[in-house]
């Protein structure tokens, strides 16, 4: 939600303008309340993009729409002046170089397999396509 709440982008805006007062009915607690919505009712659910693909790929009921809305990165926390800083960035920019960290998330990632459909993923969204429904 706070993608919508501070952006600068226009249709962004305009998507928090509409989810804002709307509180009630459109905005949920967590992710589990969106993704039973979702199954039980006419709902769509902006989630982050690497749960989301953990999510559908345990439930075939579910489905990812397009691709990211924005991009994000993750990291790993260390307090200031730690001795591991070094040897765990190290470590996991090994693990990219040898496609490691990609094989990883292919093997924790894929769950039970679900039945490739032709088209299981839709064509991208950009701002303009999701902007529009609001």
């Amino acid at each position: 939600i706070f993608v919508f709440q501070k952006s600068k982008i226009s249709t962004y805006d305009k998507m928090w303008a509409f989810m804002s007062s709307r509180r009630q009915s459109v905005l949920v607690k967590s992710n589990e309340e969106g993704i039973q919505r979702v199954l039980t009712s006419d709902y769509a659910f902006l989630m982050e993009s690497t749960t989301i693909e953990f999510v559908t790929q345990r439930n075939c009921n579910l489905t990812q729409i397009g691709g990211l809305i924005d991009s994000k990165g993750y990291g790993v926390g260390t307090p200031m002046g730690s001795p591991y800083r070094d040897k765990i960035t190290i470590a996991i920019l090994q693990l990219q170089e040898e496609g490691k960290l990609h094989m990883m998330k292919e093997k924790w990632w894929r769950g039970n397999g679900c039945p490739e459909e032709e088209s299981k993923e839709a064509s991208a969204l950009g701002v303009q396509n999701i902007g529009g429904i609001f």
